[in-house]
């Protein structure tokens, strides 16, 4: 069994526009389900003693849209940690003033340049045969539909939307330095992980991520 620590907004972290507490217990129930062990945190020094044993870290908060007082922390611990990652929805923004967030995540959301419509139906499509995409070539949710994020040349794209007559990243990941990092942009609230498809995406990418 693989060891999880989810990093959830709510705590030392928080926003006006996300239900991290309900999300990250939607997260928690896939994962722990798909045979997972799982820890949630909300805080940075409860997360700092947790990680040693953790295999994979699931980031799913965010701060806002200025820097955090705490984002240096959370830059160390994150640099630190030799585990795996994943990252989810609004934790893109994450540390806007530390790159190495962006070099191991493998992009990121930029501030005046990344935005969303508002938030309805959404459909993805698999950008490439993998066992990732196997079997889910559309998935159609209810969400925010992130577009122009920032993505490295690295990076492995897994699905794309549509917006604005462009083709937009909304789930990949890098392996780097031994290290393992995947991203879904998906899970803005709970409806958003109704469909099934979006849950078996979020399996997906856990076990790639923890090489399961």
């Amino acid at each position: 069994m693989s060891g999880v620590v989810l990093f959830s907004g709510g705590g030392d972290y928080v926003d006006p526009w996300h239900p991290f507490a309900d999300t990250s217990a939607v997260v928690a129930e896939v994962l722990r389900d798909d045979g997972f062990d799982v820890e949630t945190v909300d805080r940075i020094d409860v997360l700092a003693s947790r990680l040693a044993g953790a295999d994979l870290l699931v980031v799913n908060a965010g701060g806002g849209p200025q820097p955090h007082p705490l984002d240096a922390r959370l830059s160390d611990l994150i640099a630190q940690f030799p585990g795996a990652l994943l990252v989810l929805h609004v934790a893109a923004t994450l540390l806007p003033e530390h790159p190495e967030w962006e070099r191991r995540l493998g992009g990121r959301w930029v501030r005046g340049t990344t935005m969303h419509p508002a938030r309805g139906p959404l459909e993805l499509r698999a950008a490439e045969a993998d066992p990732i995409t196997e079997g889910l070539a559309s998935i159609r949710t209810v969400d925010e539909a992130y577009s122009w994020l920032r993505l490295a040349e690295d990076a492995r794209v897994f699905y794309t939307q549509e917006h604005a007559g462009e083709t937009h990243p909304v789930a990949w990941a890098v392996e780097r330095d031994g290290r393992r990092a995947a991203y879904d942009a998906l899970g803005h609230d709970v409806e958003a992980y109704d469909a099934p498809a979006v849950r078996e995406l979020l399996r997906r990418l856990a076990r790639w991520a923890a090489a399961r």
